[in-house]
């Protein structure tokens, strides 16, 4: 009797083996398919964003963004471009400072600040006046926290640069991002500036 009982549970078990092994193989595939496709997709989206190359109307300076930026001719900017998905904003202005009531980038930068705390709503110092010496150039950064004219919290990068090799030429930058992906995108569009190349 109990030689007929083991060999029975026996039985069910090598039946259970042969239904569990294939379900717990299949999961095993459906979980790594998921995972490499993940990965996939993940780098396929980081490929899908190239550099591109985009330059002020004088045709002076060049500036390397990700090619999901949109140049257009916005204002008085010499060059404005933005990518719509990700709500990010880059605004530059050429300066000789010959042809200018203000005589330094310090002078621009302060001016600018200015006219963008009156014209915003809760303006405060973000990160502190930085300044950045480059090999070609000169980078000033400061930035704020505040809201836009729709109300949404965001932090404004202003910069200015200084070229080594033609003092008289300064551009200044105001860079507008949402707050909640400052961590995500201000390397980004602080690499912009940092790209600056005077032809």
């Amino acid at each position: 009797m109990k030689d007929r009982f083991s060999k029975f549970i026996s039985n069910i078990n090598i039946k259970y083996l042969f239904v569990i092994v294939p379900v717990v193989l299949i999961a095993i595939l459906v979980l790594l398919s998921i995972i490499f496709g993940t990965l996939k997709i993940t780098k396929n989206t980081k490929e899908e964003l190239k550099d591109i190359v985009l330059k002020t109307k004088d045709e002076k300076v060049s500036f390397i963004f990700k090619e999901s930026y949109k140049k257009s001719d916005t204002g008085e900017y010499d060059l404005y471009a933005k990518d719509e998905d990700r709500q990010l904003i880059t605004g530059i202005f050429t300066y000789n400072l010959s042809e200018y009531e203000e005589n330094s980038a310090k002078e621009i930068l302060n001016n600018q600040i200015e006219y963008f705390i009156k014209t915003r709503n809760d303006m405060k110092i973000y990160k502190k006046e930085t300044v950045t010496d480059y090999k070609d150039k000169i980078i000033t950064r400061i930035e704020y926290s505040g809201k836009t004219t729709d109300s949404s919290d965001c932090i404004y990068i202003f910069s200015t640069i200084e070229f080594k090799n033609n003092s008289d030429y300064v551009i200044y930058s105001n860079q507008v991002l949402l707050k909640s992906d400052y961590d995500k995108y201000s390397k980004e569009l602080k690499n912009i500036i940092s790209s600056a190349k005077l032809e």
